[in-house]
C-alpha cells in the first residue's frame, strides 16, 4: 500500500486530517519545517494532505519516462515529497476512531433519560415547594395543667363507650387549643368519635370554664360580619360540643349546638341566619379554618344540597353542603332543635345518626 492510499484509508476510518498529518510528521521530524512552511502559507491539513496524495500519484504515473523528467529542471517549490516511510499501522491504533452509529444511540438514549430525570425532579421540587399545602406552623410545646372542672354536661349527640373516647385538656393562650386539637387529631386512630373538652384557662378568665363556640370560632380566625354573628348567636347557643370523627383516614372535626329559646323553630334557624350566612361570607369566613389543615375551600363557591336517612331513621335529614379540597369542606344539617356541622359527608353523616339515637 502506497503512502496515498494509507492517506485514503486513515481518512475512511473517520481519523482526522488534523492527527493524520500530525502523525506524519512525527514518523518524518526532518520534514517538520516543510509542513510548518505550508501552514504559514496558510494551507491546511486537507489541502497538504491532498497535495501530498496528488505529488504521490504524479510521482508513479512519471516513474516511465524518469528520463525525460530529469530533464526538466524541478522548481523548488515544485519538488516531490518524499518520506522515509509511509503511514505506520501503529498510528491507527493510536488515534481514536469515531464512534459507531450503535454507541452514537445508546449515547444519544442515555443523555435523554438523565435530561428526563433532571426535568421530573425539578417539576416535582418545584410542585412541592409552591403547591402542595402545608400545615399551620404552631409552638408545638405543651404544658400539661390541673383540670379545674370536674363535671360535665352530657354530650348533645350520643356516644359509645365501647368504641368512642373523651380527650380533656387546658388552654392558657390561643395556640395551645390549635396544639392539642392537632395533636389529637393525629393520635387517634381506633375507634368512632372523640369528644374534645378545654377549660380555659387564659389571661382574663377569673374561673375556668369550657372553651365555647364563640371562642373556638375566634381561635380559628372564623370572623364573619358583625350583623350575621349577632343574628347567630341570638339562635345559637355558645356552649357547644366538638368532635373528631375516626371512621375515615384522615380524621374530620365536627360540632353540635342547641337553639336557643329565642329561635322559634328550625326553619327560623335556617333562613334567617344559615341561609343568610352562606349566601354572604359563610365560604370566606373559613379559609383560616381549613387553611390551617392544609386545605383549601373556594370562597366564591355556592352550597348545594343533598339529604341523608339512616337504615333505621323514618325520617330523612337535609344537609347543605360546600365541597373544599383533600376530601374535606362545609357540611351542615339542622334538626328540631340543634345545628349538626361537620368538614366531610361521612362524619355529618355519622353524627345525624347520633342525634337520631338520643
Amino acid at each position: 500500500m502506497n503512502f496515498a492510499d494509507s492517506i485514503k484509508k486513515a481518512r475512511e476510518r473517520g481519523i482526522s486530517d488534523d492527527q493524520i498529518l500530525e502523525a506524519i510528521i512525527k514518523q518524518n521530524p526532518h520534514k517538520e519545517d516543510f509542513f510548518n512552511q505550508e501552514k504559514e502559507k496558510g494551507f491546511s491539513s486537507a489541502q497538504i494532505l491532498d497535495n501530498i496524495i496528488s505529488q504521490e500519484s504524479s510521482f508513479v504515473s512519471s516513474q516511465a519516462t524518469q528520463e525525460e523528467a530529469k530533464e526538466t529542471e524541478e522548481k523548488p517549490e515544485e519538488k516531490k515529497i518524499s518520506f522515509d516511510e509511509k503511514l505506520s499501522p501503529e498510528i491507527f491504533a493510536k488515534i481514536p476512531s469515531k464512534p459507531s452509529e450503535e454507541t452514537k444511540v445508546w449515547v444519544r438514549v442515555g443523555v435523554t433519560l438523565a435530561l428526563s430525570a433532571i426535568a421530573a425532579f425539578s417539576f416535582t421540587l418545584f410542585y412541592r415547594v409552591f403547591f402542595v399545602p402545608t400545615l399551620a406552623p404552631i409552638d408545638p410545646v405543651i404544658v400539661e395543667k390541673e383540670l379545674q372542672i370536674p363535671r360535665i354536661s352530657p354530650p348533645l349527640i350520643n356516644l359509645h363507650p365501647e368504641k368512642d373516647n373523651i380527650r380533656r385538656f387546658a388552654i392558657s393562650v390561643d395556640d395551645e387549643y390549635k396544639v392539642n386539637l392537632r395533636r389529637i387529631v393525629r393520635e387517634e386512630d381506633e375507634g368512632e368519635i372523640v369528644r374534645i373538652i378545654a377549660e380555659d384557662h387564659r389571661e382574663g378568665v377569673r374561673n375556668a370554664r369550657l372553651i365555647n363556640l364563640q371562642d373556638f370560632f375566634t381561635i380559628f380566625e372564623i370572623e364573619f360580619h358583625e350583623r350575621d354573628f349577632e343574628e347567630f348567636f341570638e339562635k345559637i347557643e355558645k356552649d357547644f360540643d366538638l368532635f373528631v370523627y375516626t371512621g375515615e383516614p384522615t380524621n374530620r372535626i365536627g360540632f353540635v349546638s342547641k337553639f336557643t329559646s329565642n329561635a322559634q323553630d328550625k326553619e327560623d334557624v335556617e333562613y334567617n341566619v344559615m341561609r343568610r350566612w352562606e349566601e354572604r361570607t359563610m365560604a370566606e369566613n373559613f379559609e383560616e379554618f381549613f387553611g390551617f389543615w392544609g386545605e383549601e375551600i373556594d370562597p366564591d363557591g355556592s352550597f348545594g344540597r343533598t339529604s341523608f336517612q339512616g337504615e333505621e331513621m323514618p325520617v330523612s335529614f337535609d344537609i347543605r353542603y360546600l365541597e373544599g379540597t383533600g376530601g374535606m369542606g362545609i357540611y351542615y344539617s339542622l334538626s328540631e332543635d340543634r345545628l349538626l356541622f361537620s368538614t366531610s359527608l361521612e362524619s355529618i353523616q355519622v353524627m345525624i345518626e347520633r342525634y337520631y339515637e338520643l
